[in-house]
């Protein structure tokens, strides 16, 4: 099955790789705009269609953070897991020619933590320097950013390394089990579900656990923190001296909430994450 989207999208011309100059903006506030769980490649997924209506908006942008299960390997319609990143690959260059301005950070989350789709992630990195990925934290500032599946369950550090080590070797799903997962999408079951297993206090609590095993210090220097996963979206919930926002989903009736964060010149081309930061 070819990738969807226009055509030679794996190819990035090195007039859209420019890295922009902090110097020009230095200190002045921004646009960066925030997304998760678009689930791309998945049958459930409208992922591509809300990105394309969000473009024109995101043009203008000067930092984009993709924040976890971007891809989906585990529900993909593709043919299999090279498939899928290479048409991930295609569809990330797609995305980064049309804002040839914008800085683009993409965090992975359990569904494109898929052994070995980091390396096409590294390549993509090296061709072009506007783009940077992280295995699981970006750090902008006071601004935090990771997917939020440490929210399944109380984890620690050890056990988030763990549960992705599962995800980084999941299976592809076949078309029955994807077919009876889009029905329940459409009877609204699967939302049920997700409310049940993430009501906001509940989830938060989880994430305030994780982030005090796993990243030293960080509610001295946090003030807002992103992260999706649990596709039950907010924006501005103070709890215990931090802001929290969820993105919501891209799956068909769920709520995706693509949401805007300031941008100061010292935040472009400066982070703290793992992957090729």
């Amino acid at each position: 099955m070819p990738c969807s989207g226009g055509k030679n999208g794996s190819t990035i011309s090195g007039r859209w790789c420019h890295t922009p100059r902090v110097s020009d903006r230095a200190r002045s506030p921004g646009d960066g705009w925030v997304v998760s769980d678009l689930h791309l490649f998945a049958r459930r997924s409208e992922g591509e269609l809300l990105m394309e209506a969000l473009l024109p908006q995101l043009r203008g942008a000067r930092l984009l953070v993709l924040n976890g299960d971007i891809v989906d390997f585990r529900w993909s319609t593709l043919s299999g897991h090279a498939e899928t990143g290479r048409c991930a690959r295609a569809w990330l260059g797609r995305l980064l020619a049309s804002l040839p301005d914008c800085e683009v950070h993409y965090v992975l989350g359990n569904h494109d933590c898929l052994f070995g789709y980091s390396e096409e992630l590294e390549s993509l990195g090296r061709e072009c320097g506007r783009f940077h990925w992280h295995r699981l934290t970006l750090r902008l500032g006071h601004t935090l950013f990771l997917h939020g599946d440490c929210t399944q369950r109380r984890m620690s550090l050890a056990d988030m390394e763990a549960y992705r080590d599962a995800w980084s070797r999941a299976d592809r799903r076949g078309r029955a089990a994807s077919s009876a997962y889009r029905m329940a999408d459409h009877l609204g079951l699967t939302r049920l579900v997700h409310r049940c297993h993430f009501p906001r206090g509940r989830t938060l609590r989880r994430l305030t656990h994780h982030l005090d095993d796993a990243l030293v210090n960080w509610r001295a220097n946090i003030r807002h923190c992103y992260f999706g996963h649990t596709h039950e979206p907010f924006s501005d919930f103070l709890h215990e001296g931090v802001t929290y926002h969820n993105t919501g989903s891209a799956i068909h009736g769920m709520e995706f909430r693509p949401l805007r964060f300031a941008v100061y010149g010292s935040d472009v081309g400066r982070f703290n994450g793992e992957g090729n930061s």
